[in-house]
């Protein structure tokens, strides 16, 4: 039997993580293009070559194979593979800003301080020793144990400094000392304990966010969030790409690597979805409906648009020397609320949700001057 960590950490990694055959997807690309696989990979290796670094599998997930849909190299030669992601990161951006964002408790302290809405971390459990400042650190069964029988609401449970959400867990109260518990079932404080303390970094318990009530009835109580992928120079913030990534079916995150999520391409001046991708490579569905409320996505406009557009302006101030980042917004009854600030952000996102490369003429100015070196001698 798998332990408690195993099922909320290992195995939402094994399957974000999991490797493919390279020939299942050369047999894959073969029966979606109908091409002889050599003649696949003397394409590919076109765009392997090229500023963007393409590796086989991505080839396949955008469909670079199919002329239809791009009928010139230049429009291929724009896709970015996630592999130069943080090349280009940290030509814009210096390292020691990493603390500043990848640990999700400083960054949440550092936006409250700023006046900036964001997660309310209610307590820390497990991890190294360490200080919360006013956030408790439950480091005995006994005081975890009490912290959860004070609590009546659902909390989120996310490892500070985790990825992609990865480990991360609903936590409901059915009472009698038990917990519902995304990926564990109906637990008691002591399973839960054990398996928070033994994951690999300190757990951040939160106040569950809810839903704007327009967004609920778009696509349902679970949050989805706003990826706002921004370039800061000299100043002036710069956000070429806002996207929206929303949860279907079971899942317990928005994130696109789980099965059935969507991710929408936005209209950055009004919040308009403008297009609904599900899935990729041959099994990408274009959609206008969301599959669960069965509301039409296509079209609809965000509440809370001008107020996005400030709360986006305003984070990528106070991170300004992180020129190149990306935030994670929930649209909730009381406002635009910040979840997450990231150095950089995955290339993958935008470029399924647009069915563009990343690379737009705008995009190459934009690293450019936030001194990131790309040869556009092939564009």
């Amino acid at each position: 039997m798998a332990s408690a960590n195993a099922v909320l950490w290992l195995e939402d990694r094994k399957v974000h993580h999991k490797e493919v055959a390279l020939n299942d997807v050369l047999k894959t690309a073969t029966g979606a293009s109908k091409k002889h696989p050599f003649s696949l990979i003397v394409d590919f290796r076109k765009l392997a070559k090229g500023p963007g670094k393409m590796t086989f599998p991505e080839y396949v997930d955008y469909r670079l194979y199919d002329r239809t849909l791009f009928p010139d190299d230049n429009a291929r030669l724009r896709f970015l593979s996630d592999k130069i992601q943080w090349s280009l990161c940290y030509q814009c951006s210096p390292r020691e800003w990493n603390a500043a964002t990848d640990d999700k408790w400083i960054s949440e302290s550092l936006l409250k301080d700023s006046g900036i809405r964001t997660t309310q971390t209610l307590a820390v459990v497990g991890g190294e020793p360490r200080q919360y400042g006013r956030t408790p650190h439950l480091s005995s069964l006994d005081s975890f144990a009490a912290f959860l029988a004070d609590q009546k609401l659902p909390l989120y449970a996310k490892i500070n400094g985790g990825i992609a959400s990865e480990g991360l867990t609903r936590i409901v109260p059915l009472g009698d000392g038990k917990f519902d518990v995304v990926g564990m079932g109906a637990v008691g404080a002591d399973v839960l304990f054990r398996c928070l303390s033994d994951s690999p970094g300190a757990y951040l318990l939160q106040e569950e966010l809810l839903h704007h009530d327009q967004m609920t009835a778009l696509c349902g109580p679970r949050i989805a969030t706003i990826r706002a992928i921004s370039f800061v120079i000299k100043g002036e913030v710069h956000t070429p790409y806002t996207l929206l990534k929303m949860p279907a079916g079971n899942n317990v995150a928005d994130n696109l690597w789980r099965e059935g999520n969507m991710i929408a391409d936005l209209n950055r001046d009004t919040g308009e979805i403008m297009r609904v991708v599900r899935g990729k490579g041959p099994d990408t569905e274009l959609l206008e409906h969301h599959p669960d409320t069965g509301a039409r996505l296509l079209g609809s406009k965000l509440p809370d648009w001008q107020a996005v557009k400030q709360l986006v302006h305003d984070t990528a101030l106070l991170y300004a020397p992180v020129k190149y980042q990306s935030l994670d917004i929930a649209l909730t009854n009381n406002g635009p609320t910040i979840v997450e600030v990231n150095t950089g952000s995955s290339f993958t996102l935008s470029q399924i949700a647009k069915g563009e490369g990343f690379l737009s003429d705008e995009v190459i100015d934009l690293f450019k001057r936030a001194g990131a070196k790309i040869d556009t001698s092939k564009l």
